[in-house]
Parts: C-alpha cells; structure tokens; sequence
C-alpha cells in the first residue's frame, strides 16, 4: 500500500502527512455510519450450533431509510439487497469489536467486511461497494488558530490516522448527524464520513486533504455449504438488479457510473 509521510504547508496549515496504515474493517465503519450508528447494539445472533433455519449476518451500521438515502446508487443497490435476502437473520447496528469477536467464534455467518483483507477459511462475494472516508470541516475553516484540533468520529469504530501536525482531541459520536450540528456550531472542528455525503450544506465542507481511508467492502461468510449457497444467491441477485439497470431507459449513463466502482 502507498506510504507518505512528511511535514507541508497546505493553504497556511501545517500538515503532518502520515502512512495510509489499514486499520482492519475499520470501514465497515464510517463510511457506513453515516446518520445511523448507535451505540446500542442490535439483537445477538444464535449461539453456533443452535437450532436455527438462516444466515445470521452482521453490519456495523444501522441500515436506515434515512442512511441510504445518503449513499450514491451503486452504494444504496449493494445494501438494498442484502437486507432484502431470504432466510436471513440480519444483525446490524453492532459495535465494531463485538462483531468481529461473534464472527471469529463462529456466532455470526457473514459480515459486510473488507474484502481484500478476508480473513482465512472465508469466502467474499463478487459484487462490492466502495467508500471513501474524508475529513469535513465547516466551510471557510483553515484551522490556522487551532493548538489542538478536535476530530469527531463514531464512538462504535477505531481511531483512524489523521493528517494533522498539531495534537488531536477525539470526540466519539453516537451518529454522523450528531457530528454535523456539532461542526456548524464550532463544537468539534473537523468530522470523518463518506465522500459526498455534505455536497448541499453549505455550511459544511470537505477539506483540502486526502481521504484518510479508502475501503471496498464486500459480503465475507465462513466457508460451509450453506453459506456459499447464500452467497451465491447474493450475487445472483445483485446480477439481476444490474441487469434491470442496464434496461432502464437512459441506462447508458446510469451503467457507466455503476462500472466506475
């Protein structure tokens, strides 16, 4: 992966550029928090080995009407079809941590994850969605006066690395919607979410920075028969929906933009 690191003068800040470490699924993350993390967590799955007839899945964000309509269509596509599988059980809205540790001891099938980095003895779909993680400020904002500079970041997730030379307060967030009212109002100075998500406030904007993380999440399952066959569907399904895309009038346009991902 593409490493820099180094000090610069960026419109009259100074920058400290440090190295784009991955941070393991932390995406499943920001990108997805967007107005609906929680830090309440959402129902636990049956214990392995229970009696159960579906797919037990997992996401960190709290898949919301509200969430989606934030998301570009190929983002929104991928999600409104997952939610929508058959013979699922879908557990979403859960910290970070807690979700991993329930698919490592085998609680959880599947989980929305980073694909690249599937873990051993998992399987990935085909289809995937990709989220960039970039730093919003309010608009006009150089941060020229700030001795430490306040990051507000979704309380479920880790710390991502910043690319600040002063010293960084974090101010953990129950949603990305808390960490918009809080950064019109000077309460925190910059906020981590998806790329675009600000685009018609402004009062909001992205900051003249890299994106401090690029992710491409794909559906990550144990491999067992019944979940390939589950992934599988998945796939199939996602297969059908672009290709009702593709028939859609004026669909040339929309299908470029879905292949660009």
């Amino acid at each position: 992966m593409l490493s820099l690191s180094g000090v610069y003068l960026h419109g009259g800040v100074m920058v400290l550029i440090l190295s784009f470490r991955t941070v393991a699924l932390t995406i499943v993350v920001i990108v997805c928090g967007v107005f609906s993390i929680t830090t309440t967590m959402a129902s636990e799955p049956a214990p392995s080995g229970a009696n159960r007839a579906h797919i037990r899945v997992g996401n960190v964000v709290h898949v919301t009407p509200t969430w989606l309509s934030t998301l570009s269509s190929q983002q929104a596509r991928f999600y409104n079809v997952l939610v929508a599988s058959p013979d699922m059980d879908w557990h979403d809205g859960m910290p970070f941590d807690r979700m991993m540790s329930l698919y490592d001891q085998g609680n959880l099938d599947c989980i929305v994850a980073e694909g690249y980095r599937a873990l051993e003895g998992s399987i990935i779909s085909r289809h995937d969605v990709l989220f960039e993680l970039v730093i919003f400020g309010r608009t006009g904002d150089t941060l020229l006066d700030r001795n430490v500079i306040t990051v507000g970041y979704l309380a479920t997730l880790p710390k991502l690395e910043m690319p600040f030379a002063q010293p960084i307060e974090w101010y953990g967030l129950r949603t990305i919607r808390q960490g918009a009212e809080l950064v019109r109002v000077g309460r925190i100075d910059v906020l981590v979410a998806h790329a675009g998500l600000f685009d018609e406030d402004p009062l909001i904007e992205q900051m003249p920075f890299p994106p401090v993380h690029v992710v491409v999440l794909t559906l990550q399952c144990h491999d067992t028969p019944e979940n390939r066959s589950f992934l599988s569907s998945f796939d199939r399904r996602m297969d059908t929906e672009r290709e009702r895309v593709e028939n859609l009038p004026g669909s040339h346009q929309l299908l470029r933009h879905f292949m660009s991902y």
